[in-house]
């Protein structure tokens, strides 16, 4: 008798036990989980970055500012240019969208990658681009970046905010300096 009456408390004291064991797994996958989309947001980014080396150097930015402000003068060369930084931009946001469908990217990740995409053909060479070559991507990606571009008021296009950037920065040089003796 007594010899049952351990064995039940054991039985309770190991259920417990098993029970706690559970929780810490959860726990751990959780922790992973966040690891996870914090590596998928940093993927991103490096994908991005990898975009914009492809933009440096003289020549390369003066394709990205015709592109963006005198698109009927862009060269052969220069479409190339602006093609390629597009393409790797592009590529890096469709991996964020699936790495979020695989739930190794969390949906705040994705919305902010899906904006970025959106923002990088918004402008009207890039419209061209996206439409000319969005075959290349995933269709469901495609809807995504397309519903994005749908919802973008046509003044915060990549032309018309680097146009009031630079208008504010021309400003600067009208205020009194700041440092003595500039």
């Amino acid at each position: 008798m007594i010899l049952d009456q351990v064995n039940k408390w054991l039985t309770l004291v190991a259920n417990f036990g098993v029970i706690g064991g559970m929780v810490l797994v959860a726990m751990q996958m959780n922790l992973a989980t966040e690891a996870i989309n914090q590596q998928s947001d940093i993927e991103l980014s490096k994908g991005i970055a990898a975009g914009e080396l492809a933009f440096m150097g003289e020549s390369t930015a003066i394709a990205w500012a015709v592109a963006v402000f005198h698109p009927a003068k862009l060269d052969e060369v220069q479409v190339g240019q602006v093609w390629a930084y597009l393409n790797n931009t592009l590529l890096s946001v469709q991996q964020t969208w699936l790495s979020n469908r695989e739930g190794m990217a969390s949906d705040a990740t994705w919305a902010r990658a899906r904006i970025l995409g959106a923002s990088y053909v918004d402008f009207g060479a890039g419209r061209i681009w996206w439409q000319e070559y969005k075959w290349g991507f995933e269709p469901d990606f495609v809807e995504e970046i397309d519903s994005e571009l749908a919802t973008r008021n046509p003044s915060n296009d990549i032309k018309q905010v680097t146009k009031r950037m630079l208008d504010e920065i021309h400003q600067l040089e009208q205020e009194p300096a700041m440092i003595p003796g500039s």
